[in-house]
């Protein structure tokens, strides 16, 4: 092998071949292999950088200089080697231009100049020369030449496509192409130029990898987040975000690309700056927030608003989150399974039926009654509509259904609309006189209930229902619970079922007893008339009982937030504006 020149040599004999203009053999055989070495830094590193894999077809869009492309097949060495071509290169027909770089690509294994781990072995090389050289043709040629049987990588080997040297419009194409297909995408560059000559020094050459923008911008990745974030899947969401990269470690994910570098220099900067990347965990930790939000933790969900900086906007926050997050059940902090289930019950049972007195439930605070009422009606038509999980949908209407029962009953025991009897009694009281220091447990009692019959027999008929120490009835101030359920599919009164004995069920209830215990599938026909009752439902809890003890109560939540914003609206908040326009709207 000859002798390594120092730096100024290389120049001198670059510029000889410049001036001397000996040929293309004359720099394959003296020049080439001497400017590879030359890139190679003393600390190891270096200034070129492959594909990752060995390179089975190696694309080219080929310019008027075959130098840095014969530095590109050294360095990648691929096994077959695809010209792309103009019908003309200083009028010479552009097939004839890439035969002659077709015989210096064949001459490469036998030069004795190059270092073994530079010397190709290329055993077939494709000419294409393109009708014009537009966009659409490169982009078409490459496309229809990538799907030859004979260009598909084995395994562990990947394609390449470079972009050095062509035209704009034929690197315009090679590039959509390239990104299209998910291809490595290389080209080289050089440091240093000689402005006399007009031309680079090929021993200053970087050659490396460049990004295909879909994998460092994560476009698709993106588009994937919107459409998470829009189906309120916040937890998949948040995990294609990813973490971002630190000095030990790449990240994941959207943040682990935006974190990384590009460039080849060895201490290149990110491509994003910290700015951008602190935005993008700011929208993480709001998919943190609203997944918190929709698994009903809102104590948890209110916890992470508190702590962003700066503050969430009021749009940003659903109404459920700022009223419900001071006083609802979490475990979200337990690590203890059995702890946390322990925790989690006596938290629930105290919200419920108040610690010491009904006083202290939450059917005390109409705001944050009706808060929770309208969250779930929501999240009910989210399951059908976004999540298509009727069965859940089902369950979470039967529920939400029962509770208003219970909530009527609740608020007429606390704004002194029942009427009590203590057990061994013959006199009708006010709950607390015939309870005294006993009226919690009879609260709880009464709010332990299942029996959707009684409940509504109670709210209608003045039906006595049994409490801990004695019984209790509507009074005849309270308002009577008015037949919402009349005409429609599961009409209570009139869809039921009829056991063995006779006996009748509500066949809303019966269902739901029956998914309860069993894996029943549910049809979406079927969720929607449940969601329809419990509408009805809801607007008569409203109306006739919310409204009735607390006068103007659902004007003032007029316009609250159940749902998350608009993904263009978070796009806002967030700052996103690096994002490409459409993807923000």
């Amino acid at each position: 092998m000859t002798t390594r020149l120092t730096k100024q040599g290389l120049k001198e004999r670059t510029q000889e071949y410049w001036k001397e203009k000996p040929g293309f053999e004359v720099y394959i055989n003296e020049l080439l292999g001497r400017e590879l070495q030359a890139i190679s830094q003393p600390n190891g590193s270096t200034r070129v950088r492959g594909a990752g894999k060995p390179v089975h077809t190696l694309a080219l869009t080929v310019g008027e200089s075959f130098e840095p492309l014969l530095q590109v097949i050294c360095v990648l060495r691929p096994r077959r080697v695809v010209l792309i071509l103009n019908q003309f290169y200083s009028g010479t027909p552009g097939y004839d231009h890439g035969r002659e770089l077709q015989d210096l690509i064949e001459k490469l294994p036998h030069v004795p100049d190059l270092p073994q781990d530079v010397r190709p072995e290329v055993q077939d090389v494709e000419l294409i020369e393109l009708k014009n050289d537009s966009p659409t043709q490169v982009f078409r040629a490459l496309l229809d030449t990538m799907r030859k049987p004979e260009a598909q990588p084995p395994d562990g080997h990947v394609n390449v496509v470079d972009i050095t040297g062509a035209k704009k419009s034929m690197v315009v194409g090679a590039f959509l192409y390239a990104a299209h297909s998910g291809l490595p995408i290389t080209y080289v560059d050089f440091d240093e130029y000689d402005k006399d000559w007009g031309k680079p020094y090929g021993y200053t050459c970087r050659i490396g990898e460049i990004a295909n923008p879909y994998e460092a911008f994560r476009l698709r990745d993106w588009e994937q987040v919107r459409r998470l974030y829009e189906s309120y899947n916040f937890r998949s969401a948040r995990a294609l975000l990813g973490q971002a990269g630190n000095s030990g470690t790449s990240g994941s994910g959207i943040l682990g690309a935006m974190s990384q570098t590009i460039d080849n220099a060895d201490d290149g900067e990110t491509l994003y700056d910290q700015r951008d990347i602190n935005k993008v965990q700011r929208l993480a930790t709001l998919f943190e927030m609203y997944e918190a939000w929709e698994n009903g933790d809102y104590t948890h969900a209110r916890a992470i608003a508190d702590g962003l900086t700066p503050p969430l906007p009021d749009d940003a926050i659903p109404w459920s989150v700022v009223e419900l997050g001071d006083v609802w059940p979490s475990a979200a902090h337990i690590s203890n399974a059995r702890s946390a289930a322990d925790s989690l019950l006596k938290a629930h049972m105290a919200l419920k039926q108040g610690t010491s007195h009904p006083s202290d439930s939450l059917f005390t605070h109409p705001t944050k009654l009706l808060a929770y009422v309208r969250d779930e009606l929501a999240k009910i038509e989210r399951l059908i509509d976004k999540n298509e999980d009727y069965r859940s949908a089902y369950l979470r209407a039967a529920g939400l259904h029962e509770f208003l029962l219970k909530a009527r009953l609740a608020l007429c025991w606390l704004h002194n609309a029942l009427e009590a009897k203590p057990k061994g009694g013959s006199t009708w009281q006010s709950v607390a006189t015939a309870f005294g220091n006993t009226e919690r447990d009879a609260f709880a009692s009464l709010m332990d209930e299942s029996s959707e019959g009684k409940f509504r027999r109670a709210l209608q008929n003045q039906e006595e229902m049994n409490v801990r120490g004695g019984n209790v009835r509507r009074s005849s101030t309270a308002p009577s619970l008015q037949p919402y359920y009349d005409n429609l599919s599961l009409d209570l009164a009139g869809a039921v079922y009829t056991d063995a004995s006779g006996n009748t069920t509500p066949l809303f209830v019966k269902l739901r007893g029956e998914a309860i215990h069993t894996h029943l599938y549910i049809p979406r026909n079927v969720a929607e008339a449940a969601l329809e009752l419990v509408q009805a439902a809801v607007k008569e809890f409203e109306t006739n009982w919310l409204e009735h003890f607390h006068p103007g109560i659902c004007a003032q939540a007029e316009g609250k937030r159940v749902e998350s914003p608009s993904w263009s609206r978070l796009c806002e908040i967030c700052e996103l504006d690096f994002l490409p326009p459409r993807l923000r709207e």
